[in-house]
């Protein structure tokens, strides 16, 4: 690969050698370090490349071999140059379109984030555009393993965190709940004392204390900032007094038995959209952070709702560049009541709760027991009641603050 670099920037040439003798010329250009490649037969000679510099030193072993030699074909950079010599305009667009991709790919243009449930895209987000990373911020100005510390320390729903960059794209992995020990990244005990606390009120159901020491037992009722686990381990004497402490920071599978209140109401008469069929479409583009907005038709609609297609222009997978494309489409609609039975808004309440517990499944949580109840009013249907649960319901915090509830 560097070779061809080295080649293009310095030009070659692909030669036709005629005569009797070949096989002379080809040695007699190995005797003097001359180096040929894509050698190849043709009738009555052939061919090979070299580089520009060489050639100009076959004049002797020309002669030597009694052989002829035609240039048939140049390559590289500076038979280009030469060649566009009288276009200047050209050769100058060319090389600030070759000077602006280089400075683009040293910027980071797209952040994604994946693996995160309980925390939306906008709260990371914010939290990266506090701690400086932002679109257009140059790469070397990202530190991807104190990006990924700081990110779990903030959010302590987030176990594992892993910041990858490739090309102009920055892609952020987390993973929500207590972390594995063999996914864990290796803290240094040094780096400051932490332990795990309480999220909320509730009973402790379980305790794995893989590092650091147990400020609770199982059974414990707990209240929202009790410290769980410590990373204060106390070092005793053969007397069993306490010497000295070791610091550390504290590392364990907690679970907690919790109240999670639910409420959903559903009224008897419902106004739905009704369609007509009748849309709009605009078009914008946005270069960095200047936005463009081609001509359309204006939107006249009274009820209407507007979705927004976004698509970023890349390169490739993971050379993206600072032009989106927006297309606005508004969709007309008209208002449209209708009337529900008390037995039809029970099953809606129904098939919500059901999705609303096949969520929490997701992110690992388990129903104890429900206690929510369905009942009928006047005017609607109400679902209230409280589900009890267990959940890894922890936060890191330093020993030496205080958590709020």
């Amino acid at each position: 690969m560097e070779q061809s670099v080295f080649n293009f920037f310095h030009g070659y040439v692909r030669i036709r050698i005629t005569g009797a003798s070949c096989e002379r010329f080809l040695n007699l250009c190995a005797h003097r370090g001359l180096r040929l490649w894509r050698l190849s037969a043709i009738d009555g000679g052939c061919e090979a490349c070299l580089t520009k510099a060489d050639f100009y030193c076959l004049k002797e072993i020309v002669r030597k071999s009694h052989t002829g030699v035609r240039i048939t074909k140049r390559y590289g950079l500076p038979f280009f140059i030469h060649r566009y010599r009288k276009r200047g305009a050209c050769l100058s667009g060319a090389l600030c379109a070759a000077l602006l991709m280089v400075w683009l790919s040293a910027h980071i243009w797209s952040i994604t984030i994946e693996g995160n449930l309980s925390q939306t895209d906008d709260v990371i987000f914010e939290y990266l555009e506090n701690e400086g990373v932002s679109h257009g911020i140059w790469k070397n100005q990202v530190d991807t393993q104190e990006l990924s510390d700081g990110i779990r320390n903030y959010f302590s729903r987030f176990s594992w965190v892993s910041t990858e960059l490739k090309g102009t794209r920055l892609t952020i992995y987390v993973k929500e709940g207590t972390a594995d020990a063999s996914e864990a990244e290796a803290v240094d005990d040094k780096s400051g004392l932490y332990g795990i606390a309480a999220a909320k009120p509730g009973e402790v159901v379980s305790i794995y204390v893989r590092k650091g020491l147990a400020c609770a037992a199982v059974g414990d009722t707990v209240e929202a900032g009790t410290l769980l686990v410590s990373g204060r381990i106390p070092v005793y004497n053969d007397d069993g007094e306490i010497v000295s402490w070791q610091e550390c920071e504290a590392d364990a599978d907690v679970v907690l038995r919790t109240e999670t209140a639910y409420y959903d109401e559903i009224d008897y008469e419902t106004v739905i959209k009704n369609y007509t069929g009748n849309k709009t479409v605009r078009h914008m583009i946005r270069l960095g952070e200047s936005s463009f907005s081609f001509p359309g038709p204006l939107n006249s609609y009274d009820c209407c709702d507007l979705t927004v297609d976004i698509t970023q222009i890349k390169i490739s997978e993971n050379f993206y560049l600072p032009i989106w494309f927006y297309e606005y489409e508004t969709r007309e609609y008209e208002n449209f009541k209708i009337y529900i039975s008390e037995e039809k808004a029970c099953e809606n309440l129904k098939d919500n709760l059901s999705s609303f517990i096949k969520k929490l499944q997701e992110k690992g949580v388990q129903i104890f027991q429900n206690n929510v109840t369905i009942e009928t009013r006047e005017n609607s249907a109400v679902a209230q009641g409280i589900l009890i649960t267990d959940e890894s319901a922890v936060v890191r915090v330093t020993e030496e603050e205080e958590l709020q509830e």
